[in-house]
């Protein structure tokens, strides 16, 4: 009895002991798994509700101060970042690549500076409000998709496509609720018209906005079902590759063109990855979008009408225009521009943004600034482009160099929601490169960009979560 009174006032007993280390070792687990971020194995329920209303941004309220209009992807991508807050009580941001973070970060900064000279203060802050949707985007899907094996990454890519891919055919279909949601667009315009001539998505816009989204996925699929002989994600890849092609988007199935000549000299040279026959592919399925333009020709009255217009010069001709009217713009304020998201006020020429991203970025920060903006768009491309010791890093530049190229000649960055799923995709390439990397033998130079909570996982678990 004494000695049992004595170890009690002296201090716990031994099984007491035992009991509070195997707590304690509990505790410590529990805490370096949330450290460690979600686990690989658990259901992405709220990155699938992400996708899925990135997908379709039904507009839930219009003429809202500031921001105009608010989405159900708004709405979601706040409760996102209250999650990504909430999260720095146990663990840090997870930037990914934190070189490449920090040049996303650099038009968003820009703009937020821009604020004490913009000639438009409202639309500089919708302009910053935007930027920082799409950087919680891409710190929520890399949050989301860190751990998970890189398969099933790709899993994720195939069905944010196809959920993209949905809706515009159900819009060709005229089903009920996926007709054109363009804001004061009238059923009798020919701007109403022109939904249905072509690809288009019901609330993203016309033809080009998707095809420039879909035109960041199509490669990734094509290449990753080609090199990894994956069936699923192949058809994946080439159905989205044709629905590019129904899109009739000129600039888009140039951009693979130019693009390709650009990355050439960056591919000679270097030993071939993965299986041969990719050329042969690529061939087909060009063959095979050319194909389905003609059967869609064929069945579609409105596409007969509007198929003329699309070998004319008359849009080149507009676009010429607004370049003209641009470089006068900058001209009058060419070092400090009119504010990130603003322009020249009595230009009603250059409402619609001057289709052309990186003279865009002119307009509204000057020639100093504007120029940084540019530069920071090239160098994602050129941080990928730069891990090319990774097979898949050479495809993701080259998706990157499409985008570019596009920016020639598209609007799609300028897009509210067009710009939120630019940063979305390039976090799901992030994740798929990093997936990858941690999954291969250590790449010399590259092992210190990786966040250090980055844990390779593989087993039987992992294994399981890829074919999910």
């Amino acid at each position: 009895m004494q000695g049992r009174s004595g170890a009690g006032l002296l201090g716990p007993t031994r099984r007491e002991a035992v009991i509070n280390g195997r707590r304690s070792a509990l505790s410590a687990s529990m805490a370096d798994g949330w450290r460690a971020g979600p686990r690989p194995e658990r259901p992405r329920i709220a990155l699938t509700a992400v996708l899925i209303a990135a997908a379709m941004p039904v507009r839930l309220s219009a003429d809202i101060p500031v921001i105009n209009s608010v989405s159900v992807l708004d709405i979601l991508l706040i409760a996102a970042a209250v999650t990504l807050y909430l999260d720095l009580a146990v663990r840090p941001l997870d930037p990914g690549y934190r070189p490449l973070f920090w040049i996303l970060w650099i038009p968003f900064v820009l703009s937020i500076i821009s604020l004490v000279w913009s000639e438009d203060r409202i639309a500089t802050l919708r302009s910053v409000f935007i930027y920082a949707e799409g950087l919680i985007a891409y710190l929520f899907v890399i949050r989301e998709l860190h751990g998970l094996p890189a398969a099933r990454i790709v899993t994720y890519i195939k069905r944010f496509a196809y959920l993209l891919i949905i809706p515009a055919v159900l819009l060709l279909l005229r089903v009920p609720g996926f007709g054109p949601q363009e804001a004061g667009l009238s059923e009798r315009s020919g701007g109403y018209t022109s939904y249905y001539t072509r690809l288009s998505h019901p609330i993203l816009g016309r033809s080009n906005n998707l095809a420039t989204v879909l035109a960041f996925f199509a490669p990734l699929l094509l290449w990753w079902g080609h090199t990894h002989r994956d069936r699923r994600v192949m058809v994946a890849g080439v159905v989205t590759f044709v629905a590019i092609f129904l899109t009739l988007s000129r600039g888009v199935l140039l951009a693979f063109l130019l693009a390709g000549v650009l990355y050439a000299p960056f591919a000679a040279g270097r030993r071939r990855f993965g299986r041969p026959g990719l050329g042969f592919k690529v061939t087909a399925l060009v063959t095979l979008g050319f194909t389905a333009i003609a059967v869609f020709y064929t069945v579609n009255a409105e596409t007969r009408e509007f198929f003329a217009g699309r070998l004319s010069a008359d849009n080149v001709t507009g676009r010429s225009a607004l370049i003209a009217e641009s470089l006068s713009d900058i001209a009058a304020q060419p070092l400090l521009g009119y504010g990130g998201g603003a322009g020249p006020d009595p230009n009603p020429l250059l409402a619609v943004d001057v289709h052309n991203t990186f003279l865009q970025q002119v307009v509204y920060f000057g020639l100093p600034l504007g120029l940084v903006a540019s530069v920071a768009l090239c160098a994602i491309a050129g941080f990928f482009l730069a891990r090319r010791t990774t097979p898949l890093a050479g495809a993701i530049g080259y998706t990157v160099m499409v985008q570019l190229v596009l920016f020639l000649f598209e609007s799609s960055f300028e897009g509210t929601v067009l710009r939120v799923l630019f940063y979305m995709s390039v976090a799901f390439a992030v994740a798929l490169l990093r997936a990858v990397e941690e999954e291969s033998p250590a790449i010399p130079g590259h092992a210190g960009d990786a966040p250090r909570h980055a844990v390779r996982r593989t087993g039987p678990r992992s294994a399981h979560a890829a074919r999910l």
